[in-house]
């Protein structure tokens, strides 16, 4: 037999199936006769002598069912011949002599007609096809027998003699390569184990002897199929056995599943020992599997036998930790033998592999017996399981003789230890048991593999009664060496001290005690991790505390393994670091403090910082150091100052080497170390004068520093430049540094981001890639440099400009971090001053010293980063020039080298990356220049020009610095007026250059309209200049109209832009909230453009020399007309006022009139009489006696009064009196009427030339309608009128309240009240009081006053209006007139920022803040040093800024739309002119929904006009018309009129401009020479 065949009699365990010598061949006869089925055990006879093969099929029985049954009489004949004829053909095909595939066709024949068989007839055909059943039958012809037993399996009616012969017939041994065919044949004839009638312990026994066999042979074929020469058949045959394999296994699951009681002990013991072989053997996934199952089913239905048990725990234990895939199966298990009566064997097996003492941790079995312990324990939900375990194993790990113990042995424990562990429940029952001292014991004892450490006390002296006072500090044993403990016993040893803290909280103080020990004795093999635990149990174990005894020596330790030792984990080292910041507090003695000097100083100074990189480290260091110098000595004060420096420079030398390492940090955790500083400073800055100048010093020294890196200078950077001092030199930090418009300019804000890529103009004189320059800048021709030089190092550091061409995040940017790391002091120090002639040098600080920096940082190219925020953020500080009292020298060396620098243009041009411009930079220049202006005496008069100078070439110079260039030039005006007279001309020269620049129009009019009203400046100016003042007027007026003309006709025009842009250059940026008002204001804003251009040309007209008027009437009046749709010429309302007021004002300059007094009862009668006259009302009263006439003239600018008096002549002597003459001596000559006012109204204004119909005079009737009419008129103000209020905000007020509550003020608000106008009485005033009260002073006795030619300002003072807190707490009568007024001046001297809604409502548009710029000094709980006596209202607050803070909608208006700095006498001007032009501006505003502001001259002109609506060509006249005169023509307004100027009902046919020109006919002034 060739050695693939596989017999029965292979088997391996001695079992032989009876043996088959042949295949019996079943006779008919025989078959037919037999009366009983044959038991499993019977072996069927040869039928020796049957009859041959047609006499067999003619005595075939065809019924169906069982051979031993009677054939049924009642078959038709007719069917029985035809299954007859099946069964025959059937026969034929199936014959031996017939060709394989004429069997297989007889098979498939078979098949397809079972029904037409009899079991008879189908044992007919199994003998007709015998030799398919053979052992030595080829391989074709068994599949041709396994084809008919698949076709006979499909019978109904086969019983079980017949399922008897098909198991013999299939069990015939054969080839492996269809060994699958053989295995899928069982299993359908037992329907997949079911069915085993009637060879149920035949197929058992031939099953458990094909398991070992068949796998082995699946092995071979495995093999050969591997080999290099393995071709198709090879690859066909290695499938099939696969196959059959995989049946085997599944077939004797389901026998094992369907018939468990059909396997006796025997056999079972045989399947199971050959599955655990397979299992040992294979490395198979599917063999594996397919033998799981069947083990799985055994321990599902029957149990395991017991001599197989051990090596099944640890089969299965080794397929779990090693086949993550079979994992599940093989813990399914051993989780059905821990349910079955075998539980206790299987959890000793399983502990006793764990602690082999033979194997260690690392062997399949070991590891795999301590999985599954940890699994059930995991999975054990009532815990029964765990407890048993617990109990179990307790004393196995904790009770161990030094015989069984072996190295070994000691690592499983303590992997098996670690694994348990990690099991909740496992912790839980062992924190119950509470015997921590044991467990520490055998722990220690494990991980040294020494019985002894386990059984004595050599290691740590460990006792049984816990006191913490007496127990010995764990750091005062000698130090175990574990170099030498492989790396799984380290790995085990640290997952046992991570398990353990998680029950550390829970634990007693004692158990805690006790298991620190565990930890501090394995420090040196500890895990990252459970490092961390170690020091946190020593920190939460208050080790660290000085209450501690040993607490400097266990600190000690720490550091000297933790910080100064090999590098550790960092989260340790902050942790150490923090713990010994934490105890400073605790240091109450000088014990402690000598004591933990003792560590903390070495620490420091031991450090070997060259090697330190880690930004979090280094800063948490330094946190420390600066916490630790507030109470250290000074010597080790100015020692920890060094080490800050030093780590300063550490930090700065990791963000150069390694750029890139820490860029995903924010900038709190990159400057820690200069914050240290910062912190330590605002805490100094209230308990030591010295301290605090040498941090000062230290802080300076670090933005000295060219090679620190800028995240380092910052911090120190944002102290210095927020130091402010008060009056009397106190230092004190700002919070708010205030420069978020600077900070736009150079792109540092998030709305400014988006102006780079809009408002950056391709005009610009500079581009991105202008050179650098890197000199120092010259002197300039007239600015001395005093012999000063700045202080700085002309160094920088190397790659420098490559690392600013990178692009990089911005390292400040607002909004970002805090200027300060906490909040200052809310007071000025008690303590430090600024540095003053005769003060101690060690307990003051030298602003100069500072200034000197800031120059040097100037002068000297630095980091883009410091330049760019010293830039933003000096005006700021500067604003407070008592910072800088004694810096006058560095002061005027300031203003040197900014003007140098915009003179020369050698200023910093900005990096490339950053897409800042160089006008952005000159923005930042120009800004504080102008803040310089404050300090104007420090300059002498060449300089101060100098300064007007280089502003003025800053309008066309750089485009974004226009705008603040000329609010400069404003200021200039009131601080160094002779400098701006010098230069007035050619300014005024360069504005008429720039009106074409639309966004500039508001700025410039602003300006003409401030310098109106300051006659020193402009008293040089001549003719020709002054017609360049009325000439912008003019071309912003045009402007105006075609803006209004294009938006009527919808018409976009470039407003917007030019509102944005202006927006832009300054940097200020509308925010999103506001973009719905935007439109609003760019269309009111030509509006208030229009009446401010109407305003300045009426004002500069009155301030011209009466002589000098004239002269320009003629070239205003032509340019005041302009052309409507049609293309006549027309005068609008405001050019007719401001026609009618150059006709008032021209020849004359005595100022207003007054009402004529009375006449008296000797005077006569009086007669009145009223006429319109042109665009006038002319009121004629006349006393008819005597003549005396008192003329009234009211026209739109202004109503005349004046007397006129016929001198009357006494008659000749020789006239010869008639009874009419004046002088008759009739009776009653007193009493008659010698003259009407007609006649002085004919005598002023007509002669005998005809006068044109529509200019004549109309007789106004003398009517109740015509008096209520002049009465209207009469109440119209000859000025325009407007509300200011003037509110005083004292120390710490922030609620609107208490602030409208004060009833009294300061020195300094009552300058200001008295620059800002007159005071006036209340009572009996005869102005328009805007509401106050003027007759009960029930809004005060006084108020304060402004009145010019054409507008008047009452200022509403809130302390200055009674109070009356209990009556009304809230202060609701003063709130009505603030809360109604538009502007309000605030003098801030809260000592903070003033908000916007302080004051709700909704008509407070614009507020002027004027803040001193030394606040009051604040009282500190009372101490006050008796050196210094501090008035809470001082007299002399001698400098001030004022800022403009309009209405999120309201564009940036006047000068001060950023902070500027001014004396009082010069504040109060300059706000006085900021609130009219705001004033102006919110009318405009107020009024854009009922249409445009109308001015109170042009409601004048509208009444005029409607008078003469109302009379005009009436027919009314003083006497019938001559007869046969002609009719007048008559004109009614609106009527067309060609080639004229139509106004107000008045026109002429022929050269209607030259007639507008009075000046004309009026002829020049007489020459005053």
């Amino acid at each position: 037999m060739p050695p693939w065949i596989i017999g029965l009699t292979t088997g391996d365990r001695g079992y032989t199936p009876e043996p088959f010598t042949k295949v019996e061949e079943f006779s008919i006869s025989a078959y037919m006769n037999q009366s009983e089925v044959a038991d499993d055990s019977t072996a069927l006879v040869d039928a020796a002598g049957s009859p041959s093969l047609q006499e067999r099929i003619r005595s075939i029985n065809f019924a169906q069912g069982s051979p031993s049954e009677t054939p049924p009489t009642s078959r038709h004949g007719k069917q029985r011949e035809i299954d007859l004829k099946v069964v025959r053909h059937a026969l034929d095909l199936l014959k031996s002599t017939q060709s394989l595939q004429n069997r297989k066709t007889g098979a498939e024949y078979v098949g397809s007609n079972i029904n037409a068989f009899s079991p008879d007839a189908l044992g007919a055909v199994w003998v007709a096809a015998d030799d398919a059943f053979k052992q030595d039958a080829s391989l074709s012809l068994r599949y041709l027998g396994f084809s008919l037993i698949d076709t006979s399996l499909l019978h109904t009616g086969l019983g079980l003699a017949e399922r008897m012969k098909l198991f013999r017939m299939i069990i015939v041994p054969i080839e492996p390569s269809g060994m699958d065919k053989q295995i899928q044949a069982l299993t359908a004839i037992t329907n997949r184990g079911r069915d085993l009638e009637p060879f149920g312990r035949s197929l058992v026994v031939y099953l458990s002897a094909q398991l070992g066999p068949v796998h082995k042979a699946s092995v071979e074929a495995r093999k050969k199929l591997k080999s290099d020469r393995a071709d198709g058949p090879t690859k066909v045959c290695s499938a099939a056995i696969r196959k059959a394999l995989s049946g085997l296994f599944s077939l004797i699951e389901d026998v094992l599943r369907a018939h468990p009681d059909a396997i006796d002990g025997h056999e079972l013991n045989v399947i199971v020992q050959d599955t655990l072989k397979i299992l040992q053997m294979t490395s198979s996934e599917r063999d594996m599997k397919g033998a799981l199952s069947i083990i799985k089913a055994v321990t599902a239905v029957s149990h395991i036998p017991e001599e197989s048990l051990k090596l099944c725990v640890e089969v299965l234990g080794a397929i779990s930790v090693g086949i993550n895939e079979l994992r599940d199966m093989a813990l399914g298990c051993l989780q059905n033998l821990l349910e079955s009566r075998d539980q206790s064997n299987i959890l000793t097996l399983l502990t006793d592999t764990a602690f082999s003492s033979t194997q260690g941790p690392e062997s399949m079995n070991v590891k795999g017996a301590i999985a599954m312990i940890v699994y059930f324990v995991r999975v054990d939900e009532d815990g029964r399981l765990c407890r048993i375990l617990v109990t179990q194993l307790y004393d196995t790990f904790f009770d161990v003789t030094k015989s069984s113990a072996t190295a070994e042995y000691w690592r499983n424990w303590l992997c098996l230890f670690s694994e348990l562990l990690a099991v909740p429940s496992f912790r839980e029952h062992l924190l119950l048991r509470d015997e921590w001292t044991t467990v520490v014991k055998r722990t220690i004892g494990a991980i040294n593999n020494d019985t002894e450490e386990i059984q004595g006390e050599r290691t740590l002296p460990i006792s049984h009664t816990f006191n913490p006072t007496s127990f010995p500090s764990p750091y005062q044993s000698k130090t175990p060496d574990l170099s030498n403990l492989l790396p799984t016993t380290k790995q085990d040893v640290n997952r046992i001290i991570d398990a353990l803290s998680n029950v550390w909280p829970r634990m007693t103080k004692e158990a805690q005690w006790r298991l620190f020990q565990l930890f501090y004795y394995s420090r040196d093999i500890l895990s990252v991790q459970s490092q961390r635990l170690l020091v946190s149990c020593i920190v939460e174990l208050g080790m660290l505390s000085p209450n501690d005894g040993d607490w400097d020596d266990c600190l000690s330790q720490l550091v000297k393994f933790f910080i100064l030792g090999p590098k550790a984990d960092i989260t340790i080292r902050l942790l150490i670091v923090t713990s010994i910041k934490e105890s400073i507090s605790q240091l109450t003695s000088e014990d402690y403090r000598a004591r933990f000097r003792a560590v903390v100083i070495p620490l420091l100074d031991n450090m070997k910082w060259h090697e330190e990189d880690d930004l979090h480290f280094i800063n948490n260091i330094a946190d420390f150091a600066a916490s630790y110098a507030l109470i250290a000595e000074l010597s080790d004060f100015e020692h920890l100052l060094q080490l800050l420096y030093l780590m300063s420079s550490v930090v700065s030398k990791v963000h150069v080497d390694s750029p890139r390492l820490y860029e995903h940090e924010d900038e709190a955790a990159r400057n820690m170390v200069s914050v240290a500083l910062v912190r330590l400073f605002l805490q100094c800055l209230t308990t030591s004068a010295i301290r605090t100048s040498l941090v000062y010093a230290a802080l300076i020294e670090v933005v000295r520093s060219h090679e620190f890196a800028p995240c380092i200078r910052l911090p120190a950077l944002r102290l210095l430049t927020r130091l402010r001092c008060d009056i009397y030199h106190a230092i004190y930090l700002t919070p708010n540094a205030d420069s978020l418009n600077l900070a736009a300019a150079v792109a540092r804000t998030e709305a400014s981001k988006v102006r780079l890529s809009v408002f950056h103009n391709p005009g610009d004189r500079s581009t991105l890639y202008d050179d650098q320059s890197g000199s120092r800048v010259g002197r300039s021709s007239t600015i001395s440099h005093s012999g000063l030089t700045g202080s700085r190092a002309s160094t920088q550091s190397t790659g420098r400009q490559d690392a600013e061409t990178r692009a990089q995040p911005p390292q400040w940017s607002y909004p970002g971090l805090p200027g300060l790391p906490q909040d200052p002091p809310e007071s000025p120090s008690l303590l430090v001053n600024q540095h003053t002639p005769g003060a101690p040098k060690d307990k003051t600080l030298r602003l100069s010293e500072w200034l000197a920096e800031v120059i040097g940082m100037l002068q000297t190219p630095d980091d883009w980063e410091i330049y760019s925020y010293v830039l933003v953020h000096l005006p700021s500080q500067l604003s407070n020039p008592t910072l800088f009292s004694t810096a006058a020298p560095h002061i005027h060396l300031l203003g040197n080298v900014i003007v140098s620098q915009l003179m020369g243009g050698t200023f910093r041009t900005p990096p490339i990356n950053t897409g800042v411009k160089r006008g952005d930079v000159a923005f930042c220049l120009y800004n504080i220049l102008v803040m310089l202006l404050g300090y104007y005496e420090r300059f002498s008069l060449g300089e101060q020009d100098d300064m007007v100078r280089i502003i003025l070439d800053g309008i066309s110079s750089w485009d974004r610095v226009a705008k603040v260039c000329i609010q400069g030039l404003g200021i200039c005006c009131h601080v160094i007026p002779k400098s701006v007279a010098k230069s007035l001309g050619p300014i005024l020269q360069k504005m008429s250059q720039i009106i074409t620049q639309s966004h500039l129009s508001m700025d410039i009019l602003e300006f003409l309209a401030g310098l109106a009203r300051l006659p020193d400046v402009y008293a040089t100016l001549s003719e020709d200049e002054l017609r360049t003042v009325f000439a912008i007027c003019v071309r912003y007026l045009e402007h105006s109209r075609d803006h209004r003309t294009k938006l009527r006709a919808g018409i976009a025009t470039d407003s917007a832009h030019a509102f944005n842009r202006s927006s832009g250059i300054s940097g200020d940026s509308v925010a999103p909230s506001e973009a719905s008002n935007v439109f609003e204001v760019q269309k009111d804003l030509p509006q208030y453009i229009f009446a401010l251009a109407y305003h300045v040309l009426t004002i500069w007209f009155l301030s011209i020399r009466l002589e000098d008027r004239p002269k320009h009437v003629g070239w205003i009046t032509r340019n005041l007309a302009s052309r409507d749709d049609q293309g006549n010429d027309v005068l609008e309302e405001q050019s007719q006022v401001t026609l009618d007021m150059m006709h008032r004002t021209a020849y004359l300059d005595l100022g207003e009139t007054k009402p004529c007094k009375g006449f008296s009862s000797s005077d006569g009668r009086v007669f009145k009489k009223s006429w319109l006259l042109g665009l006038s009302i002319v009121t004629v009263e006349t006393a008819s006696g005597n003549g005396i006439t008192h003329l009234v003239k009211r026209q739109a600018s202004g109503t005349t009064y004046a007397i006129y008096l016929q001198n009357t002549a006494p008659l000749p002597p020789h006239h010869a009196r008639g009874p009419m003459d004046v002088n008759s001596s009739l009776q009653g000559a007193q009493s008659r009427i010698n003259v009407f006012p007609n006649h002085v109204f004919l005598q002023l204004t007509s002669t005998i030339a005809p006068t044109p119909s529509p200019t004549e005079a109309i007789c106004l009737p003398d009517d109740e309608a015509t008096r209520r009419a002049i009465a209207a008129f009469d109440r119209n103000d000859t000025v325009d009128g407007y509300k200011v209020g003037v509110i005083y905000v004292g120390t710490h007020q922030t609620e609107e309240a208490e602030i409208l509550a004060n009833s009294s003020h300061t020195e300094a608000f009552q300058q200001l009240l008295e620059g800002l106008g007159t005071k006036v009485e209340l009572k009996g005033a005869i102005f328009n009081t805007q509401g106050l009260d003027k007759e009960y002073d029930t809004d005060g006795i006084h108020t304060y006053a402004w009145r010019d030619r054409i507008t008047e300002i009452v200022f509403h003072v809130p302390s200055m209006m009674p109070t009356n807190k209990k009556s009304d707490p809230t202060c609701v009568k003063k709130k009505s007139h603030i809360g109604n007024d538009f502007v309000n001046i605030i003098f801030n001297d809260s000592g903070s920022p003033f908000k916007f809604d302080t004051f709700p409502s909704q008509f407070n548009y614009i507020n002027i803040i004027i803040t001193p710029e030394s606040p009051l000094a604040q009282k500190n709980s009372g101490i006050v040093p008796p050196s210094v006596e501090r008035n809470p209202y001082p007299q002399k607050q001698l400098s001030f800024t004022i800022q403009t803070q309009s209405h999120p909608s309201f564009p940036n208006l006047s000068p001060a739309a950023s902070y500027k700095l001014l004396s009082l006498k010069h504040v109060a001007s300059l706000a006085r002119q900021i609130a009219l032009n705001a004033s102006v501006f919110s009318n405009v505003w107020a009024n854009r929904e009922g249409g445009e502001h109308v001015s109170s001259w042009r409601n004048r002109l509208r009444e005029i006009k409607k008078l003469r609506a109302r009379f005009a060509n009436s027919g009314t006249s003083a006497s019938d018309r001559y007869p046969g005169a002609k009719a007048s023509k008559t004109y009614v307004e609106g009527d067309p009129f060609t080639g004229l100027v139509v106004m107000g009902g008045l026109a002429e046919d022929d050269g209607i401009l030259s007639g507008l020109d009075f000046s004309r006919w009026a002829g020049p002034n007489p020459s005053l020479t």
